[in-house]
């Protein structure tokens, strides 16, 4: 190739990079089911903030629903691309025969351990789930998952939990402190995140073990129609593997994922004037980050546990919930896990450790 024939090939490819020629990212929307945004939700936030959705060539707009059940519902009925909610919501609405029977499956495992859990106040005589029987527990609401939950964990530690005890709708929040202090409840059936936010107001929780069973229960994971599924893999592929990034960033820096998600969501940073006790506040809200990885997974990112997953149908089968058993082949597929691991974590975890934390002060 001549100079003059060289010069216009790099013309051309500068024109195609850099402008003349334009490659639009898929806009896709994404709902995360808590209507605040905490630093929980850092594997999310963290790809948008370093250009891991647009290496994808995704333009991803993260949108903030009530809930679970909420999120599965939105993307059956094609409002959203992709939704994250917990499987004790989203599973029941894949009973085969329900009226109410929504065409999605899971494609990505984003939580290997079950976010909620059955506590005391610390200074509580309460030491089991069997000792509390007679007591009162506290939840957001009655027909929350907090009562799905609760009720598993009384039932499995032997009691009934339509007669043994008694559930109270609480409310959340400074509603439901009050309920705590004033001893309106013995325990509470809360979320992670909810569970941190009552001892950073001062009262301190210790959780009750609970079936080990239980306590693996797969919590929230990624979703999509299953015509999605089929027909556009690529994009699901590419914002699986943006988040598993923003997970391995998060891991090997968990600071630096903090100040990114106060960084794009100013509202999510704590009132704390003290720079090191928000800090540290912040990094106790990111508990859920490590529980999405399992060393079952031999390393892979995503990959569903198949006996886990049966367990959902178990849970929800003895709670009620569901009439007939769901096949795991019809809650998930672990098709597109193989390529959503196909990147350099190495060179993701270097750019972690080499992060400059004053950069995003």
């Amino acid at each position: 190739m001549n100079l003059k024939s060289l010069s216009a090939a790099l013309l051309f490819l500068a024109t195609c990079l850099f402008g003349g020629t334009s490659f639009a990212a898929e806009k896709i929307r994404v709902l995360l089911p808590q209507k605040s945004v905490d630093e929980s939700l850092a594997l999310f936030i963290v790809p948008k903030y370093l250009g891991y959705y647009e290496q994808e060539g995704l333009d991803v707009d993260l949108l903030f629903v009530g809930g679970s059940n909420e999120a599965a519902i939105q993307v059956a009925t094609g409002n959203a691309e992709i939704g994250e909610a917990s499987p004790a919501q989203a599973v029941i609405g894949m009973e085969e025969g329900s009226p109410a029977a929504m065409d999605i499956r899971y494609f990505y495992d984003a939580g290997y351990r079950n976010i909620w859990s059955i506590s005391v106040p610390a200074d509580s005589p309460i030491k089991s789930v069997a000792d509390l029987r007679g007591k009162k527990i506290g939840v957001t609401a009655l027909g929350s998952a907090g009562t799905t939950y609760g009720k598993a964990y009384i039932r499995a530690a032997g009691l009934n939990p339509d007669s043994d005890v008694s559930f109270i709708a609480i409310g959340a929040g400074i509603q439901a402190a009050a309920a705590i202090k004033q001893k309106v409840v013995d325990a509470v059936v809360f979320w992670d995140t909810g569970v941190i936010q009552f001892e950073t107001n001062g009262i301190p929780l210790r959780p009750l073990k609970v079936a080990e069973k239980l306590a693996n229960l797969p919590d929230v994971s990624l979703l999509a129609k299953n015509d999605m599924i089929r027909k556009n893999p690529k994009m699901l592929i590419g914002f699986a593997r943006a988040v598993a990034k923003g997970i391995d960033f998060s891991l090997a820096n968990p600071s630096a994922a903090v100040l990114i998600t106060w960084k794009l969501f100013p509202e999510s940073k704590p009132k704390e004037t003290d720079p090191e006790k928000s800090l540290d506040h912040g990094l106790k809200m990111s508990v859920r980050i490590p529980t999405t990885i399992d060393p079952a997974t031999n390393g892979k990112h995503g990959l569903f546990i198949e006996k886990n997953w049966a367990n959902v149908s178990d849970f929800l089968l003895e709670g009620g919930q569901i009439q007939k058993p769901i096949p795991t082949s019809r809650m998930f597929t672990n098709a597109l896990i193989d390529e959503v691991n196909q990147y350099d974590r190495e060179a993701v975890i270097r750019q972690a450790h080499d992060f400059d934390l004053n950069s995003i002060r």
